[in-house]
This record gives C-alpha cells, sequence and structure tokens, in this order.
C-alpha cells in the first residue's frame, strides 16, 4: 500500500489523525531510565512503551521521529533510531522528519538513505531549491512533505515575502499540488484556511504546533474537516513528556495526553 493510502487507512481504522512526534531529550529522559543508561538503550526504552500503548489503545495514526533529536547524539542516537524505525515499519505510516533537501544529485543520495536506508515512508523536505531537489524524493509508493508555512517565528522572513501571484508560502502550496507533494503547515499560523482553499484539500498536510507550542486546534481541525484522514496533527513533547506533570507511567501519562487531543478530533472524524 502506498502511503497516502495507508495514511487514510489508519485513520479510519483509529478514528485519529494524530501523530507522535519523537523528540529524545535525554533530560527529560533520564529520570526515568537513570543517569547511567547509554542513549542507544535509553531512547528505544524510554520510548517503546509510550509508542506501543498509544498504537494498542487507537491513539496515534503516524509516528514522526525527528533526526535531528536522534543525530544530537551520535552513533547512539542513529543506534536508537535504527531500533524505532524497523520496529513500527508497517504498523503506523513513519513520517522521518529529516527536513532534506539539496542539489539533484545529493538529493537522489538523500532520497535513498531515507527510503531505502531508514525505511520511512515519508520524509520532510525543503522546497528552496527547486524542483530538481525535490523530484528525488516523489517516490510513487512514499509521500514527501514539502515545508509550506510554519510555525516558527522567523517564518515570516521568507515564506510570508509577497510575489505578484501571492506570498511564497502560497506559491509552494501550488507547486505541492502540481507535484503531488504534501505540506508542512504550523497549526498555529490562521494561513492554513488559505492554503485549503488553494489545494481544495487535496494536499497532505503534516501540522506541528499542537501541544507545548500552544497551537489553535479547533481551528485546524475545521479548516481539515472536509478530508481530514489525509492529514496529520503532530504532538511531540506534549506527549512524550507528559509523565512531568502527573505521577503516572509514561506511557499511561502519554495516552492520557493523546486521548484528550483525540476528543476534540474525533469530532471531525
Amino acid at each position: 500500500m502506498d502511503t497516502r493510502g495507508f495514511l487514510v487507512k489508519r485513520a479510519q481504522e483509529t478514528r485519529t489523525i494524530l501523530c507522535f512526534g519523537i523528540d529524545p531529550d535525554n533530560l527529560k529522559i533520564a529520570p526515568v531510565m537513570g543517569e547511567g543508561a547509554t542513549m542507544d538503550m535509553a531512547i528505544p526504552q524510554f520510548f517503546h512503551p509510550i509508542i506501543e500503548k498509544l498504537i494498542d489503545e487507537n491513539a496515534i495514526s503516524a509516528i514522526k521521529p525527528n533526526y535531528a533529536y536522534f543525530a544530537q547524539y551520535g552513533f547512539a542516537g542513529f543506534y536508537a533510531l535504527e531500533d524505532i524505525m524497523q520496529h513500527y515499519r508497517n504498523k503506523v505510516p513513519v513520517i522521518l522528519d529529516a527536513k532534506r533537501g539539496d542539489i539533484g544529485k545529493s538529493s537522489d543520495a538523500y532520497a535513498k538513505e531515507v527510503y531505502d536506508f531508514w525505511g520511512a515512508d515519508a520524509v520532510t523536505i525543503s522546497p528552496y531549491m527547486g524542483f530538481d531537489s525535490v523530484s528525488p524524493f516523489l517516490k510513487e509508493d512514499k509521500l514527501a512533505y514539502m515545508l509550506c508555512k510554519t510555525s516558527n517565528t522567523g517564518s515570516e522572513d521568507f515564506q510570508e515575502l509577497r510575489l505578484k501571484s501571492g506570498a511564497i508560502y502560497e506559491k509552494v502550496a501550488r507547486k505541492a499540488v502540481e507535484w503531488k507533494t504534501g505540506i508542512v503547515v504550523g497549526a498555529t499560523d490562521a494561513s492554513i484556511k488559505k492554503i485549503m482553499k488553494i489545494t481544495k484539500g487535496h494536499v497532505p498536510m503534516l501540522i506541528p504546533g499542537i501541544g507545548a507550542q500552544g497551537g489553535d486546534l479547533g481551528m485546524v481541525l475545521k479548516a481539515i474537516k472536509d478530508n481530514a484522514a489525509i492529514h496529520r496533527i503532530n504532538a511531540s513533547s506534549s506527549i512524550s513528556y507528559a509523565y512531568q506533570k502527573s505521577k503516572d507511567r509514561p506511557q499511561d501519562a502519554a495516552l492520557a495526553e493523546a486521548q484528550k487531543l483525540n476528543a476534540e478530533m474525533r469530532k471531525y472524524l
């Protein structure tokens, strides 16, 4: 099954479009796993019980490992990433948040890395260098999410610059329709409504910013409700480290946090 079909299937089975972002942070993992645990062991041992719980309870319909959070721990982080990628392959759609994008031959190599080596179903990429940098990621059974309108404050530096046809992020949204990619759109930005008009809801969106970043979940759900199953709303640290606000085990606290989001999402699914 191709990635778009996999996304829709899992959304229908679980009645959620929640994506769990996996952002390992040693300072938050160590209190649970112990100070002496090495990251190649601590990361999987911390996250597996959480992910398994979320999958078993139909609380998520994708996972999104953030490459940078693993890479900061060197080879130990990469071993942990390999463990997670292999363990959940074919169980849920796996979106590798790697933000790749380079000249053609380099993008060819990056595409082989994310799809063939890591085994990702989907990947985040930068469209800044144009179609020849994007095209290697356009595999028939995979999905590339181009950065479109992100939730960081610096996004206005380039993404909102005006062209004759509109802002740069609007141009990216139009290219996503043409190139048959997905797009990354922050939940903290109301431009999602304008993007939905451009794409007519047919371009899969990866929507971060819910949870710790304070994105407007209700606004997002209303905007995407007509074709919600192809989209994914991501929450990361608010789920991973929910245990810090409770006395529950990390997996139980994570489930409780995810279900709060699901209670709202399921009004629209």
